[in-house]
């Protein structure tokens, strides 16, 4: 059975024809996967909390629930848009929460996974909000809020943080190689899967003189992306071309 990762899919009432794709992605071959791992970024708006019902949000939890009636190995890894994502929200799917940087065993090779913007250490304004926003204080302080003023909040940091994106170089909001190489030496993995960048693509290099090989899944935007690990072979195809 196939081994499914996907990523980036910033699903919205905006893109309706994103949101039947994902059911009928977790409708069908999810169902018969070995395993599926989503890492990170599920909706465009910030997650704000598991009261959070801001749509399509009621509707992908009921598709995740229903998947995992018939198949309790689906994953997910928090990316920068699921920050405030918890243990809860396992409750509320039934998929199986991670940790932000975890390795795992596909055909016997430990590979590490992650959301990956861990990796883009030379965007330090990014770095520095990601550890504030991590601080159990200011966890505890923003969960703590209604729910309709999470909201308005998030609502409110999302163009800021278009607008600080758009200003910074390619290479800046890209991954660091050596941070890549310190993540992978350190948690012993040849292989590295992530997304964040938006930048779909294999990556083959050597690390401590041997082969290694850093996976980048594509977003939902105007593609959609899913990478099949199959008997040792590793493919990114379109959601679509791997449905039909």
């Amino acid at each position: 059975m196939d081994t499914l990762f996907i990523s980036d899919l910033h699903l919205s009432i905006n893109r309706p024809g994103k949101v039947d794709l994902f059911r009928q992605f977790f409708d069908g071959p999810a169902r018969r996967a070995s395993a599926v791992y989503i890492l990170g970024d599920l909706f465009e708006h910030f997650w704000t909390g598991n009261d959070d019902r801001t749509p399509p949000a009621p509707e992908v939890i009921g598709i995740l629930r229903d998947c995992c009636r018939h198949n309790n190995e689906i994953y997910l890894v928090r990316g920068n848009r699921d920050l405030m994502l918890d243990k809860g929200f396992s409750e509320l799917t039934g998929c199986r929460l991670l940790d932000d940087v975890t390795v795992i065993d596909i055909g016997g090779a430990p590979t590490l996974i992650m959301h990956g913007d861990l990796l883009c250490t030379r965007d330090v304004k990014y770095q520095w909000y990601r550890k504030f926003m991590e601080t159990p204080l200011v966890r505890r302080l923003f969960l703590g809020l209604p729910c309709s003023l999470r909201t308005v909040m998030t609502r409110g940091m999302k163009p800021l943080m278009k607008k600080s994106a758009a200003g910074k170089a390619p290479e800046i909001i890209d991954v660091d190689q050596a941070t890549v190489e310190a993540y992978m030496t350190g948690h012993g993995a040849d292989e590295l899967i992530h997304g964040h960048t938006h930048r779909p693509g294999i990556h083959q290099f050597d690390l401590n003189g041997k082969p290694a090989r850093r996976i980048v899944l594509g977003d939902w935007y105007e593609q959609d992306s899913v990478l099949v690990c199959r008997d040792g072979e590793r493919k990114l195809l379109r959601v679509r071309e791997y449905l039909s």
